[in-house]
């Protein structure tokens, strides 16, 4: 079963604060939350290669059936079968609990990812999917990438 990896982490990044010193129109949180702007609106287009480009090029995800890839063309491969498998026009979203820097121009961001709305192969409706997710964004010299993306479905409530 496919399962969404980013739309969630697209709200969770619009979250993201700023790093210390960073000018109000150019902050990271600015540029986090344009980066999430685009891959929602990549997720609306069900559009596997906008979504392959929030990631670094060497970026990977795990779903949470274990799937693994790593690359830009191997995470567009993974949401064109996605899409084509019942999640186009399909909703996802994301809660951030827990956004930290961990050094300079590197973040983790903790929090609940959901997706309604997918269909099986035959059309009928797939149940509603929700878990945690767990991403390492990097700055680049393009902006802020997701070098690691985790999500599972095992728990659906990060413990506080």
């Amino acid at each position: 079963m496919f399962r969404s990896t980013l739309l969630a982490l697209g709200a969770l990044v619009a979250l993201a604060p700023a790093a210390a010193g960073a000018h109000p129109k150019t902050s990271d949180a600015d540029a986090v939350r344009q980066m999430m702007a685009g891959y929602i609106d990549a997720w609306k287009r069900a559009d596997p290669k906008l979504i392959a480009a929030n990631f670094k090029a060497d970026g990977d995800f795990i779903n949470p059936t274990g799937f693994h890839a790593t690359g830009h063309a191997a995470i567009a491969a993974f949401y064109a079968q996605a899409f084509a498998a019942g999640y186009k026009g399909s909703d996802a979203g994301f809660t951030a609990e827990t956004t930290r820097q961990i050094a300079p121009g590197v973040m983790v961001i903790d929090g609940e990812w959901y997706i309604t709305g997918a269909h099986e192969l035959d059309g009928k409706p797939r149940a509603d999917e929700r878990g945690l997710a767990t991403a390492v964004l990097v700055k680049t010299r393009a902006g802020w990438r997701i070098a690691v993306l985790r999500e599972q479905s095992s728990a659906s409530k990060i413990m506080s």
